[in-house]
Formats: structure tokens, sequence, C-alpha cells
């Protein structure tokens, strides 16, 4: 299927393209009100966690579970997004002890759902798929338009992490929004294109059959727009961490190489031994310390150390209403 893809270009000028395509890929009404909610369901001395939700400027609603600390602030924040077969229960633990060193969390579900919203992935024509998968973007831009409009949190330290498929639109994300102080990118990749074209994952080998190969190629031309290599290969971003998973898919970890390759500097890539799932200590510690140096943190290391030798004791199950 390599043959299938397109070509890589230079980045200003793929860019540039791209938003010549699809000037409003991106952009939504940032005066739509966030209609935002929250119900919470843990208090601790040091935080409190809640499970929330804003409107999409696309429709429906974005689901997510917020960490923060207890006091004023201002505080520092962190946008997480997890990977495919995860869910926001995926990054609570890490954004109770970023919240214990001063970070407010969003742990976002996107893009935004409501009932006959999309249709299943693997339906999709080209174009369902390239503005499903920029709503997320959209959603990741609307968590910070939230965040900025927080009195208890501080604009200039905010800060990116994505697993995956957020991985892959955290990419983009360093190039269509400059708000983002830093980021980490966990198991992307640079070519969503050519990731669509040649993986053998059941959902896109359903894709793949549903487009048909003879219109695949125009298929992946509809698509190109949102190839992170586009974006995270610009200038200006915030420095951003790549980390790698040694056991990942043979065709995932070229592509972890080829995503360091292709962004602009500053960057950062780390490999550890563990597969797509990140279920890594060594990696979420290498991600807690990149955040605490980056967004100027209390230190993680004691907090962390303090939960060794008095961890959490919770003797009952969370009554969720």
């Amino acid at each position: 299927m390599r043959n299938l893809c397109l070509p890589v270009c230079g980045p200003i000028f793929c860019t540039a393209l791209a938003y010549a395509q699809h000037p409003a890929l991106f952009d939504y009404d940032h005066a739509i009100p966030f209609g935002y909610e929250e119900e919470v369901f843990r208090k601790e001395a040091q935080f409190e966690a809640a499970g929330a939700g804003f409107a999409s400027p696309r429709g429906g609603k974005v689901n997510l579970l917020v960490v923060r600390p207890v006091g004023k602030g201002p505080f520092a924040a962190v946008v997480y997004q997890h990977g495919g077969g995860q869910d926001m229960t995926t990054y609570l633990a890490e954004a109770e002890v970023m919240a214990r060193a001063g970070a407010v969390s969003l742990i976002l579900d996107a893009p935004g759902t409501a009932p006959g919203k999309f249709k299943p992935m693997g339906q999709m024509s080209a174009a369902e798929l390239r503005d499903y998968d920029s709503e997320i973007v959209v959603c990741y831009r609307r968590a910070l338009d939230y965040l900025e409009s927080l009195k208890t949190v501080d604009g200039g330290r905010i800060g990116f992490v994505g697993h995956s498929y957020g991985g892959i639109m955290g990419g983009v994300l360093a190039g269509v929004d400059r708000r983002v102080k830093t980021f980490v990118l966990i198991g992307g990749l640079a070519r969503y294109t050519k990731h669509l074209a040649e993986s053998r994952a059941d959902l896109w080998v359903e894709w793949r059959a549903h487009i048909t190969p003879a219109l695949l190629p125009q298929a992946l031309e509809t698509l190109r727009p949102i190839d992170p290599d586009l974006y995270v290969s610009q200038p200006g971003h915030g420095p951003i961490l790549f980390q790698c998973g040694n056991f990942d898919s043979p065709d995932n970890v070229g592509a972890g190489q080829e995503y360091f390759r292709t962004a602009s500097a500053p960057k950062e890539l780390r490999w550890y031994d563990t597969d797509h799932s990140f279920a890594d200590i060594e990696a979420t510690f290498d991600r807690m310390q990149w955040l605490e140096k980056e967004l100027k943190l209390k230190p993680v290391r004691p907090l962390l150390d303090g939960l060794w030798a008095k961890p959490a004791k919770r003797a009952a199950p969370l009554k969720l209403n």
C-alpha cells in the first residue's frame, strides 16, 4: 500500500496548502457559551476531582474529568487526551499527583458527542473522518479557552499530554495554537494518512474496504490536511517530549522515529520498554518531571515518595449518583 501515500512536501508550503484548502478546519466561534457543568466526586486535603462537560463548538458535549488543587492559585494547567481503547480514568491518578504539584488537569474525552452525531469510524467517508479528527483539535482549543477564563489558572503555564490519537492530534495542536507551553506526545506518528493506508488494525482495514481501493488515493488527499507533520514541523511551538515504546508495533516504532525527525526544535525523544498501552512507570515519572520543569510546578519526587511511604487507603468504592 506504500504507493498510495502522498509525497512529503516542504513544511511551510504544506501548511499553507492545508489552510488554503480548508481555512476553517480548526476554527470555531469563540463566543459560544461553554455550557460548563460539573459534579465533584472526590475531595481531599490537597485536591478535588469532578466529572464535567462543556459544549463543543461543533455540537454535542465534551465529557471530561477535572482535577484541581485546593486554593486560589494561580495554578499551572495540563490538558490530557487518552488514546483509543482507554478512557478518562487512565490519567486520573497522574492528574491527582499533578494537582498536589500545583496544576489543574482537564482529562478530555474528545470530540463532542451527541445522539446520531457520528457514524462508526470504519464507515465514515474521508471528509467525515477529516472533520471528526479536526473537531478533536477544536475541542483542545476550547479547553484552552476555558482554562484561560479561570482566575485560578496561569495562562502562561499550560501543557498538553496526548497518547496515541491524542499524541497525533496534539502534534496538529502544536502548529495551530501557541497557547500551550509544552507538549508530551506519546505513541504518536507524523503521517496519519500513511497509517490509514497501511495499518492492519481491524478498524482501518474496515475503513479501507468501505472507501474501496480505487478511491483510496483521493481519500488520503482529502485527509492530508490533518497530518501532524504539516504542523509539528513549524517553528514557534513549545518544547515537545516524544515518548515511544520499544515493544510497540513495528510500524509505530518507525512512525515514532519519523515523528521526532519531522518536528522542529525544541524537542526530545525517549524510549521505554513498553508496548502501545504505555502502562510504564518510567514513562509516567519522566512525563511528570518534564511537566514539573516546563510548567514550574512543585517538585514531584517528594510527592511520590510521600505516596510510597503513606499510600491513600480507601476502604470503600466511590459512590457516584
